[in-house]
């Protein structure tokens, strides 16, 4: 008899450590919820300050995607790029390159 209630406590016991490890809900890198302050796409930015930029320079290759290119100059207060340019947005910072040789045409310094 007294078996009989020591295993029904323990079985007990786990149930209602199961149910409170329910109710804590998933560890936070985990579960099917986004991550909190995840917004959609995110790049990670390799840090050259505006200072490690030179005209003619030629932009490097993990720059040279659609991430950093900026459609929104007129937002930036940017004047519109010649035909045959684009600005990239690095670590703040606006660089008008050619986009058939990747050169650097200019360089706007954004926030220090």
């Amino acid at each position: 008899m007294n078996k009989q209630i020591i295993v029904q406590l323990v079985a007990l016991s786990f149930s209602g450590v199961s149910l409170i490890a329910i109710a804590a809900g998933p560890p936070p890198d985990q579960g099917d919820a986004p991550m909190a302050g995840s917004m959609g796409r995110q790049q990670v930015m390799p840090s050259i300050p505006h200072r490690d930029w030179h005209k003619g320079q030629r932009v490097p290759a993990e720059y040279r995607n659609y991430n950093f290119m900026m459609d929104d100059w007129r937002g930036h207060g940017l004047k519109a790029p010649p035909r045959g340019q684009k600005w990239l947005g690095v670590n703040g910072d606006y660089v008008l390159v050619s986009t058939n040789n990747w050169t650097i045409s200019n360089i706007v310094a954004g926030t220090e």
